[in-house]
């Protein structure tokens, strides 16, 4: 009886601590590890918002090394800065792929999937749509077709491979998602407030007019189209819904000293702490020839803005002065070489060529997505094509003025005198009497000198417009034959994870190649 006893306790004890055991690690034990953890809005808000801006990887090897050098706005010597000379790195062409997705792609679905049900939280949740459109449309502009239904969500519904998208549906599903996104915000509902960090802070009322002026560009891309009826119809809704007023409505992130510069100030920028590149004498990066030149024979007061002489010979310590400021040619490397060598030219010192100013590269400075400059030339298109009423003169003229406002957003130094921009924007206007090529030409180089370091948007709508005319390169070994690239190359690290998705791309696209144009590249 007593051996049955002590049988019985030991039983119930191992049972209990086995009980205990169990109720101890029952929260570890029950959570399923593939489910999204629920973050507040706010954080992940805040997260993506800083990933749409981006980092100084992608900034770096996409904007500054590919995009910007290519359509020349930027040039340089180094054999790092390919994109002058149409030379392929796979670490530099994928970078926007490799950073966009895995980070603010992810984040922003992480945010719309966990607010999709709520009622309360549907600003985060369009706000979150609105800036994943930002991020999706670079990647889609520099690489055609990309994943875009599935983008992001991973780790919310295990699906690893994502299919890559067609461009077509991709702008289709733009189209809806902004406006949908539009007409979700809700002033009385909460709101982000300091988690957003653009210039919004989060109001409702200005994301509303972000959302209809990225569908304005979202429709105007299609102009290159055989048949651009559906833009010249997203055109039409962008404007009936309410797109930017005024030039405080233009997107940016606030960027601040320290962990969060802004990406390209990091790189051009030579503050502590810097890549410090614009500083370096003999492969820096520089402002192009062709840049240079179009502002002086424009005697656009931006040259004296976004451009400087750290060491220019009439000027010890630098200068600003238009007169002297000297474009690098695109497509040289620092050899003597007679054709490309900056030898040949008998001026070897990269400290004398114009570099952008400091005042425009601190780590503080805003990341500017899209400005009231790049709407009212967006309009002044679409009113020159006959797409919307209105006087294209009207729209372009108020556009160039307000592009040269924009740089007051950089800091308190840059003052804007509107008496120099309206007699600027005046003469500049003159084009828009001539036929429909002359005004297209003079609205989309407007549009080209508005959008620097934007130059994501830079490249993309060169590559629609045509403007300006860029005269190619043709660099030793590049890979596009002396052609200005179409688009980027997809990296290599996806064909070993999602190999038959990418080549499934391919075979829809055309060949995985610089010189494969992106659907609206198309007519």
């Amino acid at each position: 009886m007593v051996k049955s006893i002590y049988t019985y306790g030991t039983v119930v004890l191992l049972l209990w601590l086995s009980l205990m055991s169990c109720t101890k690690n029952f929260e570890k034990i029950n959570t399923d590890p593939t489910a999204a953890p629920v973050v507040a809005p706010g954080i992940l808000l805040t997260r993506g918002l800083l990933y749409v801006s981006g980092g100084e990887f992608e900034a770096w090897r996409a904007n500054l090394i590919y995009c910007g050098p290519m359509i020349q706005h930027l040039s340089s010597t180094s054999l790092t800065y390919v994109g002058d000379k149409y030379l392929y790195n796979d670490g530099y062409s994928g970078a926007a792929f490799n950073s966009f997705y895995p980070n603010g792609v992810k984040i922003l679905a992480t945010l719309i999937d966990q607010t999709k049900t709520d009622p309360a939280q549907a600003n985060f949740n369009a706000m979150a749509r609105i800036a994943r459109v930002i991020m999706l449309q670079r990647l889609t502009d520099l690489y055609g077709n990309v994943p875009y239904v599935a983008a992001g969500k991973g780790f919310i519904d295990q699906n690893f491979t994502p299919a890559y998208d067609a461009q077509d549906a991709i702008y289709a599903g733009f189209a809806a998602e902004l406006q949908d996104a539009a007409t979700q915000l809700d002033a009385t509902k909460p709101t982000p407030g300091n988690s957003d960090i653009s210039g919004y802070a989060g109001s409702p009322t200005q994301w509303k007019k972000l959302a209809y002026s990225l569908l304005l560009r979202v429709g105007l891309r299609l102009s290159k189209k055989s048949d651009p009826s559906l833009g010249r119809s997203w055109v039409q809704k962008a404007l009936a819904g309410g797109v930017f007023t005024a030039n405080t409505d233009a997107f940016y992130i606030q960027h601040a000293s320290g962990d969060y510069d802004n990406p390209n100030s990091h790189v051009i920028g030579v503050y502590p702490g810097s890549r410090a590149e614009t500083g370096k004498d003999n492969m820096g990066i520089k402002l192009s020839k062709f840049f240079v030149d179009l502002l002086k024979t424009k005697a656009d007061p931006r040259l004296r803005i976004i451009s400087e002489l750290p060491k220019a010979d009439s000027t010890p310590g630098g200068s600003d002065d238009p007169a002297l400021q000297k474009g690098l040619p695109s497509g040289f490397d620092n050899t003597s070489d007679p054709v490309f060598g900056i030898g040949s030219t008998g001026d070897a010192n990269l400290a004398h060529y114009s570099q952008p100013k400091q005042v425009i590269a601190q780590p503080n400075s805003p990341n500017i997505f899209i400005t009231y400059s790049e709407v009212q030339l967006m309009l002044a298109e679409a009113a020159a094509r006959g797409w919307i009423a209105g006087s294209p003169a009207t729209y372009f003229t108020t556009g160039v003025k307000s592009g040269i406002w924009q740089w007051t957003l950089y800091s308190s130094s840059i003052v804007y005198d509107d008496a120099a921009a309206s007699t600027y924007a005046t003469a500049q206007a003159a084009a828009l009497a001539g036929p429909l090529a002359a005004q297209l030409e003079a609205i989309n180089t407007q549009y080209y000198i508005t959008t620097f370091l934007n130059e994501y948007e830079a490249y993309a709508n060169w590559r629609r417009s045509g403007f300006p005319v860029l005269k190619p390169v043709n660099y030793k070994n590049n890979e596009t034959n002396g052609q200005i690239p179409r688009r980027l190359r997809y990296p290599r690290n996806d064909y070993d994870v999602n190999r038959t998705n990418v080549e499934a791309a391919n075979a829809a696209q055309g060949p995985d190649v610089f010189m494969t144009p992106v659907w609206w590249d198309k007519p």
